[in-house]
């Protein structure tokens, strides 16, 4: 089950190629979407109403920028259970959104950051249209309709009136709550990364390295959602191909399904049928350190061959990139920073792949999705 660092590089050379081909052709297995959103530029300030939907888990919050790169949560964050399965329509999903961003309190006229950790087409308009579901999430009639026009009735059916309703992907909230943080600062290059029921990348760009955007006005370095969880790696396993073949989408998503929390424990259950279920990567932590025998070492094999397969997938980025001497890693994600292995792994394996060509560096920013999602809400 694991991987030399001839394979890890091997895997690297094969994402940084994929990812050129997908900034330059539509439709593509790394999908490379275009965010529209250049870097916080210096003194963003403002208030914005932030709906955070991903995962398992919805919550929303009033959130202020403040000079210097500061931030502060002004009512909220109100958590929610993530309204997804059978029983519930297109409208009731985003109207229980709704009634979350209600119980805030007053939000007339503050705009919307509306973070959805769904791959999605993002308009230029900032609005995005959903491709597909993941993370095992489904909801009828949302596929193919713009998210961001539909929160915004659903706001409106309550009688609340916000103002503009603004859509990015987690990964590139990430992305623009670090950069904010940072005001400029030192490191140049910044890459988003969210390992934790999903997993994903996103990083800046400048609009020139991006041949398939569909408008020229936009010059400055632009936020591209890469999707890289629906990498096809070399060097998987048979046991990765049984459980592709019988999840929900066959034949993708695959890195993620090797990656990411809501696919670790399928795969333990499958090396160790005779085991009891796991439910969550916390599971496969706690069994990792407090298991025995054959259990034990499955649990750690899978999350050190998670950790490795993310140093790739950074490593291949900072090629896109054109490896920057400094490399600012904003990371998010249950399983990244809830086992307290799995970091300093994925930071070794980095090092390891990269050399001393590239110094990169793994930040931890409280709220940072609430932050970035601020930002694309008061993006000019």
């Amino acid at each position: 089950m694991k991987l030399s660092l001839t394979e890890l590089q091997d895997i690297r050379r094969t994402l940084a190629a994929r990812i050129v081909f997908g900034l330059s052709t539509p439709g593509t297995e790394i999908a490379a979407l275009p965010a529209y959103l250049a870097p916080p530029p210096g003194g963003m300030m403002g208030r914005a109403v932030v709906v955070d939907a991903g995962g398992t888990n919805l919550r929303a919050a009033i959130v202020e920028l403040l000079p210097g790169g500061q931030s502060r949560i002004v009512a909220g964050p109100v958590p929610a259970k993530f309204p997804g399965g059978p029983e519930i329509a297109g409208d009731a999903f985003f109207d229980v959104q709704a009634e979350l961003v209600e119980r805030l309190g007053a939000v007339h006229g503050l705009p919307v950051g509306y973070c959805f950790s769904y791959p999605s087409e993002t308009l230029p308009s900032l609005d995005a249209r959903l491709l597909r579901w993941t993370k095992g999430v489904q909801v009828a009639g949302v596929e193919g309709t713009s998210v961001g026009e539909r929160l915004g009735r659903a706001l409106g059916a309550r009688r609340l009136r916000p103002g503009p309703v603004r859509v990015l992907n987690d990964t590139v909230a990430s992305l623009l709550g670090g950069a904010f943080a940072h005001g400029g600062a030192q490191p140049a290059a910044f890459i988003g990364l969210i390992v934790g029921t999903g997993t994903n990348m996103a990083t800046f760009l400048p609009a020139g390295r991006i041949p398939k955007l569909k408008t020229g006005h936009f010059v400055a370095p632009m936020a591209v959602n890469l999707e890289n969880g629906n990498f096809n790696p070399p060097h998987l396993q048979p046991f990765d191909a049984e459980l592709d073949a019988s999840s929900e989408n066959p034949g993708a998503q695959r890195f993620e399904k090797a990656v990411s929390g809501a696919y670790l424990p399928r795969l333990f259950g499958r090396l160790c049928p005779d085991h009891a279920p796991l439910t969550s990567s916390a599971d496969l932590v706690r069994l990792r350190d407090e298991g025995t025998d054959e259990a034990r070492r499955v649990a750690g094999d899978l999350l050190q061959r998670s950790a490795d397969l993310v140093a790739a997938g950074l490593a291949a980025v900072t090629d896109v990139l054109d490896s920057p001497p400094g490399v600012g890693i904003l990371a998010e994600g249950s399983l990244f920073w809830g086992d307290p292995r799995y970091a300093p792994r994925v930071q070794e394996t980095l090092r390891a792949l990269v050399g001393s060509q590239v110094e990169p560096r793994i930040a931890r920013l409280e709220h940072v999705n609430l932050i970035g999602s601020a930002c694309a809400a008061l993006f000019a």
